[in-house]
């Protein structure tokens, strides 16, 4: 009796014991050890890296949880590689820095001279400030205006004032084969116009909106002496007769998801025609560069060259994306308008046919960009514990750009899960 008595004081002892003790889960219960999320998304992340090792071109990764302030992961992430359209990124961060999602883009009519009998004796003057929206119908509002001013015959000449940058109608970098735009402050969606050689006057494209302007007054029963000269600079003594305006919020919406290269430049160049006039890519370069040293990065991980990525001499570092996507979630005013801005996996722009059916459609919103040799992507991704991720992934010297978009997604797919 007294043996059974000391029995069930023993096994009382050890139920108390147990209950005292926290309850474990059922994995940990059978001896098996559950990883956190960070410890799954870093192992899985280490083996596409490993297998980037493997892989004939060239891979860098960085990704970052904005939510602890943390590095996740990191594999050749201080490499300068070629960015491609990624570099609209950091067009995009630093506009959004410097100048603000409501600055504006506006191209003004003036009228030099006055007006007797609807007969202006001077001259008109459009002045370009690089609206890259700029439509035939925004002619025909100019047109209307100079209507409406009392204005049905210019005896002197159309002039267009394109002195906003300097004279180089190309990117500096950019290859002669590339489809791209001119870039001149006055003209209908930067067409590249006809020409001879590609040494290319720059006032060809502003030349050729002049004339469109000229049947534009036509068309209004306004009548013009000749079909326009460009000039660097308006006169003294204009008075205004109307103007066109755009935001940076409506050019920063195509730029990104269509990948608009005009936009991009645009965007570049109003940067840098905040601090004068006649600006250059190098002028538009330096204030890129001050917004990344605002943001805690070395420029010596950068080399800025134009502002869509066409450049050959755009270099920067998977690091120092992911630096300025942080500095952007910083500031309400830069993220809000850059990630409603980005194209979404599965769903719009660039990124529509990408990642279908899996955990990072509707999830990845990112950057992509595309030229001979390159493939990138950079962005915002929410994981699967809440928590919001930057990434940039940047693939240079694969022979076929759908080979390293497929990595990517991969990528953006084990990131999502």
């Amino acid at each position: 009796m007294k043996h059974r008595l000391f029995f069930l004081q023993l096994c009382f002892c050890i139920v108390m014991c147990l209950q005292a003790q926290e309850p474990a889960d059922s994995a940990d219960m059978a001896g098996i050890y559950t990883p956190s999320w960070d410890e799954r998304m870093y192992n899985s992340l280490t083996l596409l890296a490993q297998e980037a090792d493997r892989n004939y071109y060239n891979t860098g990764m960085s990704v970052y949880d904005l939510t602890t302030d943390s590095l996740i992961f990191a594999y050749n992430q201080h490499k300068l590689m070629r960015p491609a359209s990624t570099q609209k990124v950091l067009t995009a961060i630093a506009a959004l820095d410097l100048l603000g999602a409501d600055h504006v883009y506006t191209t003004k009519v003036y009228a030099k001279g006055t007006v007797a009998n609807g007969e202006l004796k001077g001259d008109l003057y459009v002045v370009g400030d690089f609206d890259p929206m700029l439509t035939a119908d925004h002619l025909k509002q100019m047109a209307t205006a100079v209507k409406e001013a009392g204005i049905t015959r210019v005896e002197g000449l159309l002039l267009a004032d394109v002195s906003m940058k300097d004279t180089l109608c190309l990117g500096n970098g950019w290859c002669w084969d590339d489809d791209q735009p001119y870039l001149t402050p006055l003209s209908l969606g930067g067409k590249a116009y006809e020409c001879s050689s590609y040494k290319i006057n720059r006032y060809i494209p502003a030349l050729n909106f002049l004339a469109s302007l000229a049947a534009a007054l036509k068309a209004e029963g306004i009548s013009t002496r000749n079909a326009g000269t460009a000039t660097l600079k308006m006169a003294d003594d204009c008075r205004l007769i109307t103007q066109v305006t755009h935001t940076l919020r409506e050019v920063l919406l195509p730029m990104m998801k269509d990948s608009n290269n005009l936009m991009a430049e645009s965007m570049f160049f109003q940067i840098g025609a905040e601090k004068k006039r006649g600006v250059s890519w190098k002028d538009c370069a330096e204030q890129v560069e001050n917004v990344i040293t605002h943001a805690g990065m070395s420029t010596s991980l950068a080399v800025v060259a134009d502002g869509c990525g066409l450049s050959l001499y755009n270099y920067i570092t998977p690091g120092l994306q992911v630096a300025m996507l942080r500095y952007a979630y910083q500031h309400d005013a830069i993220f809000g308008p850059l990630y409603h801005s980005m194209p979404i996996a599965g769903v719009d722009g660039t990124l529509q046919s990408r990642m279908l059916k899996t955990a990072a459609e509707r999830n990845i919103h990112a950057k992509t960009g595309t030229v001979t040799g390159v493939s990138t992507l950079t962005g915002y991704l929410t994981a699967s514990n809440g928590h919001l991720i930057a990434f940039s992934i940047m693939c240079n010297g694969q022979k076929k750009a759908s080979e390293a978009r497929a990595f990517q997604d991969r990528i953006c797919e084990a990131m999502c899960e």
